[in-house]
């Protein structure tokens, strides 16, 4: 998944209408529990194989449904039955899986079905849902989650790439048994091989919506999720409403301190307990802050000025100030994320100058920038997998680059560059224009000019970074990404050769032998052997140089006293369909903040 904003997610409560008023439908009616969540981006497709974003992500995961899904309180991370009745059974020879299907699953209702009414899920559905994934020109993003995993995928994506007709053709390792029962079989023994199921590209869709709506479906999504569309608008507001249908069950068992602190009161309890989403788009902080202040936002992330005013770090994490304790509480986890610059191969100055590159590497000061910048509120990596995945820098003790400006001056003599004596400035591709964004953008142009090196920038929107980045017209792209899955191969993949554009590969970047230590450990269970594999991997990106690994972001905000069963899960970006609100301590909160 990519990661679009650096700024967390926030939420926004209201009561009422859409425009955040009070109201109900009749006096004795009980208000409606609405929340407005702060997109940052606006969705690019909210077809599950199409999406390759954090905001169409956001969107699908709450009106669809994947067969597996990460428990919400639980921690370590781990995937749970969504659609299914259990977790899936593996044969004794560890390459078939064997699943059954809940039978109290139905698609939200809509014209695209005889009468309107949603009907069961079935097998077939998640058969067509696969090969929809699969099919080599509907999917050209995420496919890489599970290539070569299925015995049969990667040839039924060839032919579909030659045009052939998926409906006449099969999977071989996808079986169907009955209604509600399947197989997959693995085309070699895989411990990764579950992962993609919980992903969000996997959802399963209808067969009805899709031919229904055909070039439409991206804006008509019809799923099983906890929540459907209401209003769908990209730059306005997009509202999502409870899905009275909805089979979900809030958990029953977490973490020990879940029950003392009131995470589990609500346990088997019938989800969502939200009536309805409003989704505004509000592309700056600020904004979200004051109404957040003001009793209107429930959920609202740290920015650099209003962390610097209402809160600190030590060495044992984020605190409030003590005029703000007790009126809201802070948060903090640390994401599988990761930010690093991709380099264009097939550029003619940053692409074939890898001294110049090395000199850039040199350059940053990343340690410095987030301590100033970011108010600690992000870890700078050697790897390019994040410090709580196994694999990282801690089980491979990779190198990265140090902040050296007398080294990149080396670097700089050894591109043909001495004193930055006729380099051109070197354009820097941002998914994004907020203030953050060039804060960042000037840090880093000042931090290079010393030097030698010029920098410019390049702010747009996220959809015209992606159209810039797919169509290879860039020397230097300002990447991330956020783990699909908590697994180090989910982010050493983005190195991978046949990865390239318009794969995750962005850098368009090759190398024989990291694509065959890739291939070698992809499969492997963690230990010392496939660690020792990912160490030399590291040693060439930091010789080649396709990349330069940044930080790992630090998620903290403030979330209003009313909001219940709030755990920040960095697997689930908005998990809606757990959080509830105290409407007496909300009015009584609103009424004292103004």
């Amino acid at each position: 998944m990519r990661f679009i904003t650096l700024a967390l997610l926030c939420l926004v409560i209201a009561c009422g209408d859409s425009t955040g008023k009070g109201g109900t439908d009749t006096p004795s009616a009980a208000p409606k529990k609405i929340f407005q969540f702060m997109r940052q981006e606006a969705y690019k497709s909210l077809d599950p194989v199409k999406q390759f974003d954090g905001a169409s992500a956001e969107l699908i995961q709450n009106v669809y449904d994947s067969l597996l899904e990460y428990d919400y309180l639980s921690r370590p991370y781990r995937m749970v039955p969504n659609l299914l009745t259990k977790m899936p059974e593996l044969s004794a020879d560890g390459l078939t899986y064997s699943f059954e299907l809940r039978s109290d699953v139905r698609f939200v209702d809509d014209p695209c079905f005889p009468g309107g009414k949603g009907r069961p899920l079935v097998t077939d559905d998640v058969i067509y849902s696969l090969k929809r994934f699969a099919h080599g020109s509907l999917n050209v993003k995420s496919y890489t989650l599970w290539q070569g995993a299925v015995q049969g995928m990667n040839e039924f994506r060839e032919q579909t790439q030659k045009g052939a007709d998926m409906n006449k053709l099969d999977i071989a390792g996808i079986k169907k048994i009955d209604d509600h029962k399947f197989t997959i079989t693995l085309s070699q023994q895989n411990p990764l091989a579950l992962f993609p199921l919980a992903a969000s590209q996997t959802a399963i869709v209808a067969r009805e919506a899709v031919e229904k709506y055909g070039a439409e479906f991206e804006q008509h999504p019809v799923g099983t999720g906890p929540f459907k569309i209401k209003t769908l608008q990209r730059r306005g507001v997009t509202i999502l409403e409870k899905n009275p249908t909805y089979h979900g069950t809030y958990p029953s068992e977490g973490e020990p301190s879940d029950e003392a602190t009131g995470l589990l009161a609500a346990r088997g309890k019938k989800l969502p307990f939200i009536d309805e989403i409003h989704l505004p788009l509000i592309e700056e902080p600020q904004p979200a802050m004051l109404k957040f202040l003001s009793g209107k936002m429930d959920w609202v992330a740290m920015d650099r000025d209003n962390f610097a005013k209402m809160g600190f770090k030590d060495e044992k994490g984020f605190h409030l100030r003590p005029e703000y304790v007790g009126k809201y509480e802070i948060y903090s986890a640390q994401m599988l994320t990761t930010e690093y610059w991709s380099f264009n191969q097939k550029d003619k100055l940053v692409g074939k100058n890898k001294a110049l590159r090395q000199a850039i590497a040199y350059g940053l000061d990343i340690p410095t920038m987030l301590d100033k910048l970011e108010n600690g509120r992000g870890v700078a990596i050697k790897s390019i997998v994040p410090p709580d995945i196994a694999g990282s820098e801690r089980d491979t003790k990779a190198d990265g680059y140090s902040h050296n400006i007398e080294l990149a001056k080396q670097k700089l003599i050894e591109a043909g560059f001495p004193g930055g004596k006729g380099l051109p400035p070197i354009t820097i591709e941002y998914r994004a224009s907020t203030t953050r964004t060039r804060q960042q953008f000037e840090w880093n142009r000042a931090e290079l000019a010393k030097a030698g090196i010029t920098l410019l920038a390049n702010f747009q929107t996220f959809s015209a970074y992606l159209q810039r980045i797919e169509s290879g017209n860039f020397q230097v792209g300002i990447s991330g990404w956020q783990a699909d899955y908590p697994d180090a191969e989910n982010f050493y993949a983005l190195m991978y050769g046949p990865n390239k554009r318009p794969g995750p590969n962005e850098a368009d970047w090759s190398n024989p032998e990291y694509d065959k230590l890739y291939e070698q450990s992809r499969f492997m269970p963690n230990g010392p052997e496939r660690f020792a594999l990912f160490a030399r991997m590291n040693e060439i990106l930091r010789e080649e140089v396709p990349a330069i690994v940044t930080y790992t972001q630090i998620a903290c905000g403030l979330r209003q006293n009313w909001v219940k069963n709030f755990k920040r899960n960095v697997m689930i970006d908005v998990p809606f369909k757990y959080f509830d609100m105290d409407p007496a301590a909300q009015a009584k909160g609103i009424q004292g903040a103004k």
